[in-house]
């Protein structure tokens, strides 16, 4: 974890010490107690509704709807073609893996914007084999 946590600390647009550290040593379960799953696309969509951060820092997702810059790999073929983001061309396809999280784990979430740590899991669309 500690490697991995170093390595980010060179490439993070947004480094902060105490997230990067402090997630790194969560996720690699030295907390105790409760383990967080990080659903990026589930936070995505509660702190970012409307793709703004997300349209800056990737502005090849600029002219995406906002019901799919949190998840353009699910654009249809004519929506990419009318928003200028062709997924796999001019935005990466998702990582392929073998890996299935345990079923209920897969997050998604409903994008409430609230931020208070609720939702996540369910059957949403977090995760795309």
């Amino acid at each position: 974890w500690r490697k991995g946590a170093s390595v980010l600390e060179e490439f993070l647009l947004d480094y902060a010490p105490a997230s990067n550290w402090g997630n790194w040593a969560a996720a690699a379960g030295l907390g105790g107690g409760r383990v967080n799953r990080f659903n990026i696309t589930k936070q995505s969509k509660d702190y970012d509704a409307d793709g703004k951060y997300v349209k800056h820092w990737c502005p090849e997702l600029k002219n995406v709807p906002n019901s799919y810059v949190h998840e353009p790999w699910r654009m249809p073929e004519q929506v990419q073609k009318s928003s200028g983001c062709r997924v796999g061309v001019d935005y990466p396809a998702p990582v392929q893996t073998r890996f299935a999280p345990p079923e209920g784990n897969r997050g998604g979430g409903k994008g409430k914007g609230k931020g208070k740590g609720k939702g996540g899991g369910g059957k949403g669309g977090g995760y795309n084999p």
